[in-house]
């Protein structure tokens, strides 16, 4: 996809929103269970709740779904965490509910370990650096 201007406003302004309209909420608290992706319909969601519904607000803006790819990785502290990566012609960038501005994937400090297969959204390739290459991890349908 092109970074254009109006693609990079679109970005920040989506990332920006949903991290002001969802107020964070474990899955295990708010569904009674331990995971739970979902686009939250009640205001309150994890970080992959946050992540889907960066997607769905891009795609309405007209943004392709073949750019949108969510991924785990492990935060500065160790922890699990979901993101949203969008793929552009100036590299991928994050869309993170723990971080205002969109960024570099390369400039969070995250360890990166799977990520939606760019040919099949229902399958997760391994981003392990212990990995030689991407590694099929997961796939559904």
């Amino acid at each position: 996809m092109a970074l254009t201007q109006a693609v990079w406003d679109e970005l920040q302004q989506v990332n920006d929103e949903i991290n002001h309209a969802i107020t964070p909420e474990d899955d295990l608290l708010h569904y009674g269970r331990a995971e739970y992706w979902t686009i939250p319909t009640d205001g309150r969601g994890d970080c992959e709740d946050y992540a889907l519904t960066k997607r769905a607000g891009l795609i309405a803006a007209g943004v392709s779904p073949r750019a949108l790819r969510m991924a785990v990785v492990k935060t500065w502290r160790g922890e699990g965490h979901a993101v949203l990566t969008v793929a552009t012609d100036h590299g991928d960038y994050v869309l993170d509910n723990l971080v205002q501005n969109v960024w570099s994937w390369d400039n969070t400090g995250y360890q990166w370990i799977a990520r939606q297969d760019p040919g099949n959204v229902w399958a997760w390739v391994s981003l392990s650096p212990a990995a030689s290459q991407p590694m099929l991890v997961a796939a559904s349908q």
